[in-house]
């Protein structure tokens, strides 16, 4: 009787290197952390060349003219973080945290009925309510589009409320029932493909920025009315010119020095816009937003400019148009 060869030893189990999991779970965050940051970079810019290129344009300038750089445009976004604005961006990342952590519904023993989450399953509720009165939204939106001519500066909840309609149509609460212990039965298989899910989301993208870009922009020209009417509070510009020249307009004075004086005429009555690379860009102090002129002035040998503090009028904390 042939023996049978012996089996080979069975080679031990390969014993892999441990992973780089620390190295992968750094890179990885680091990944996160740059295409957010460029994300927000982008938007800042966003925002921020909508509010100059309002703001500017109000007194007849074009801001992309004024040699602003990227940096600048991104930091005059910081002008659309109001009170109502910061509210609304801090209440919007605690539900987007709180829908993130949200785990499969699980019973809750009666230990777990305290206040907190109570309050949790009652803002859960209210949200799904939200989302499934997502066609309501997107109609109240349609509506204000036909009252477009109306709603002045107003007319960025139009699109703000089309594009959250169409976003919380998207979600899975907007086809989901609540069931009698609180949790959510699906009651529809959610859809997937490029026209069922990519397109409304990019969509809706589309109509929240142009809210925005429509709100910031109103808020931008919002701001050019109340300093134009605080004007006297600009810092003052004195014009020392050699030859005469050609500004006329409410509030701007000229006085002849004589022959003798190197800068022989002195103009006052004007306030400063803003300065770029050794251009002046002044108002008078009678400047109207209907037949007030901007002068755009160059800096040379044959003018001196001087700049003083404007007036400190008492006006309390702000000053408004009253």
């Amino acid at each position: 009787m042939s023996a049978h060869p012996a089996p080979p030893p069975s080679a031990p189990p390969a014993t892999s290197s441990p992973p780089a999991g620390g190295e992968r779970t750094a890179a990885g965050l680091l990944g996160i952390v740059v295409a957010q940051a460029s994300f927000l970079v982008a938007i800042m810019y966003f925002l921020g060349a909508v509010y100059m290129t309002a703001f500017y344009s109000y007194f007849r300038l074009d801001a992309f003219n004024l040699g602003l750089g990227f940096a600048e445009m991104a930091m005059q976004s910081l002008n659309v973080v109001t009170a109502p604005t910061a509210i609304v961006c801090v209440l919007a990342v605690l539900i987007a945290r709180h829908l993130a952590a949200a785990s499969a519904p699980t019973t809750q023993s009666e230990t777990d009925e305290d206040g907190r989450e109570r309050l949790l399953r009652t803002l859960e509720s209210a949200l799904r309510a939200v989302a499934r009165a997502h066609l309501y939204i997107v109609g109240s939106g349609l509506a204000l589009l036909l009252l477009w001519p109306w709603l002045g500066a107003f007319r960025w909840t139009a699109p703000l409320l089309l594009g959250f309609g169409v976003l919380l149509g998207q979600s899975s609460w907007a086809r989901s029932r609540t069931t009698e212990g609180g949790a959510a039965a699906p009651s529809a298989a959610a859809p997937s493909g490029t026209w069922s899910r990519a397109v409304p989301v990019f969509t809706a993208g589309l109509l929240v920025m142009w809210g925005l870009s429509l709100a910031t922009g109103a808020l931008g020209e919002r701001e050019a009315r109340r300093a134009a009417v605080n004007l006297v509070r600009h810092p003052a510009v004195v014009l020392l010119s050699t030859d005469r020249l050609s500004l006329a307009g409410p509030g701007l004075e000229v006085k002849d020095l004589g022959a003798k004086a190197h800068y022989r005429y002195r103009y006052t009555g004007l306030r400063r816009l803003i300065e770029r690379n050794g251009r002046y860009y002044l108002l008078p102090l009678g400047w109207t937003y209907r037949t007030g002129p901007t002068y755009v002035i160059q800096d040379g040998g044959d003018l001196r400019v001087e700049l003083l503090p404007g007036t400190q009028q008492e006006c309390g904390a702000w000053c408004t148009e009253g």
